[in-house]
């Protein structure tokens, strides 16, 4: 009776294990859309939703927070971390430790210097980079008021460092303790505003080092590359981002012959491919271009060679003449450009000139202004991009009052002008004015955005023009770009005013309002004849 029991209970195990096996192989699986090829790649499109939303959040935050400096804290205070080189540690503290007088010297030059003596003074040479973690508790942070604020900004989207070059992660990873459901916060930092934004109808994304790291030893081996393909998957699969931020562009790191790493050593392709395939819609998700360059010919000698793209100037700089850029749009940084640009693009730059992460040093009269904010966006728009604008909240969760501020203010401008920017194209011409010079922060480390009166931007919506008044150029202005345009219609939005205006032998002639409308740029909307309007700029 017993054997009898036995084997019925051995019977039905068989049976369900038999149906479990069934099951999983019946379970759907993604479908390979995309092989881990260049060419295969080259062929994801990028999403309507992205190159029609034009305004984005980013948000850097991590255990840089505590201290308040910079979010490459740990490379600049410690001797042991050094950009494009192996780290040494953990612990990384601002110990000369065992480096001679000459590397300690050169590893503490410049800012890297005053941040090894800010550490010194503040917390004594051998506290550790990790002793921070306790101290960034987020316990004032609340997603759901962040989620507000980017919502009242009108941004489309919002992309957070769930792991930068600290490899500290804001979600429960498996692939490493130092997370901030483990440590630190004890909560789920990135699934928690994923949510909240995700709610009010926006985007949302995830930065994720790929080809650089401050604190890993195992530092650009195989292995470090394994757990950090590993870590980039896991955030898809948890979380289905809109976008996979991907950072930096050219590997820092050398290989034997003085080249920088190519793509195929970070595994890039692959990860690409995993992020299209492992998403619910393949082709409405988006990733940037910061992957390591691909070095195979075909990738060279096609479009994306990074000769034709907006980092062209940088390419001898960085011995990366012969390679090509993956992924669905180009990323300058902290600077404009100077033309209209037929390949989906997208500036990041930050409010805080001197930092992406919060810096406590910096004055709020420091920031980008919302005037030179809404500037900024427009002169972007106008040449076929989209603006990622940084914030970097504090240790405890809370955002600046000078950000939430500038954040505002453009979504008060962008509640009335917004149709000249979303969902436009580049007319034929960008704009015209005095001012067309390259700007930005890496230009400029007082990161000033000034535009002057006579600077005009423009946008374009089938047959209607926008041409976006930066600064106030008072009773009248003439548009030389419009001579000859025929005009059903001509506006300034928000105003019930008839605006006059007339075609003369310079131009188009506009009699303007008594006053703007807005403290900010101003728009005019010219409803013109069909097909008066040049061919339309299709990126």
């Amino acid at each position: 009776m017993k054997l009898q029991k036995q084997l019925t209970f051995v019977l039905q195990f068989a049976l369900l294990l038999h149906a479990v096996i069934i099951l999983d192989s019946c379970r759907e699986k993604p479908k390979e859309n995309y092989k881990p090829t260049f060419e295969s790649l080259d062929s994801h499109p990028t999403p309507r939703w992205f190159t029609d939303a034009k305004f984005g959040i980013f948000i850097h935050w991590g255990v840089y927070a505590v201290p308040a400096f910079h979010e490459w804290y740990v490379e600049f205070m410690s001797p042991k971390s050094t950009w494009g080189k192996r780290p040494l540690g953990p612990p990384y503290t601002a110990l000369q430790g065992d480096l001679t007088d000459s590397i300690f010297k050169l590893e503490t030059d410049g800012y890297r210097g005053e941040a090894n003596r800010y550490h010194r003074e503040k917390y004594g040479a051998d506290f550790e980079y990790d002793d921070f973690i306790p101290m960034f508790k987020a316990e004032n942070y609340d997603p759901s008021a962040w989620a507000d604020i980017f919502m009242k900004s009108g941004a489309k989207y919002v992309v957070l460092t769930a792991k930068h070059g600290e490899e500290f992660a804001l979600w429960p990873t498996k692939f490493t303790k130092r997370n901030a459901m483990e440590m630190g916060p004890h909560r789920d930092l990135a699934g928690d505003l994923l949510k909240e934004v995700r709610s009010r109808g926006l985007k949302m994304g995830f930065y994720h080092n790929t080809t650089y790291s401050f604190w890993d030893k195992r530092y650009p081996d195989k292995e470090w590359v394994e757990y950090m393909n590993n870590s980039i998957k896991e955030l898809v699969d948890l979380y289905q981002p809109d976008i996979l931020w991907g950072d930096v562009v050219v590997s820092p790191y050398m290989d034997e012959k003085g080249n920088p790493l190519p793509s195929d050593h970070w595994n890039s392709k692959e990860v690409i491919s995993y992020f299209y395939n492992h998403s619910k819609n393949p082709d409405e998700v988006v990733t940037n271009d910061r992957w390591g360059l691909d070095t195979a010919s075909s990738a060279i000698n096609s479009k994306r060679s990074i000769s034709q793209s907006l980092w062209s100037q940088y390419a001898r700089e960085w011995k990366a003449e012969n390679g090509a850029l993956l992924g669905d749009f180009q990323t300058p940084e902290r600077r404009n450009i100077t033309r209209i640009y037929n390949i989906p693009w997208e500036t990041c730059d930050a409010l805080d000139p001197t930092s992406w992460g919060y810096n406590s040093r910096t004055t709020d009269d420091k920031y980008m202004t919302t005037n030179e904010l809404v500037d900024y966006l427009a002169d972007i728009v106008s040449k076929g991009g989209n603006l990622l604008i940084n914030i970097g909240p504090k240790a405890d969760g809370t955002i600046a009052e000078v950000m939430k501020d500038r954040l505002l203010g453009i979504g008060t401008w962008l509640s009335l002008n917004g149709e000249a920017i979303y969902s436009t194209r580049p007319w034929s011409v960008y704009g015209e004015g005095p001012t067309t010079e390259e700007f930005g922060s890496w230009s400029d480390p007082d990161g000033k955005y000034q535009f002057k009166p006579g600077d005009i931007r423009f946008t374009r919506k089938g047959d209607i023009l926008y041409a976006i008044l930066l600064e106030w150029p008072g009773s009248e202005i003439t548009l030389t770009s419009l001579k000859g345009i025929k005009i059903n219609k001509l506006s300034m939005l928000g105003s019930d005013e008839n605006v006059s205006w007339e075609q003369t032998t310079e131009g188009l002639k506009v009699a303007l309002p008594s006053d703007p409308v807005s403290q900010f740029a101003n728009t005019l909307k010219l409803e013109c004849e069909e097909k008066s309007l040049d061919t339309e700029f299709k990126p």
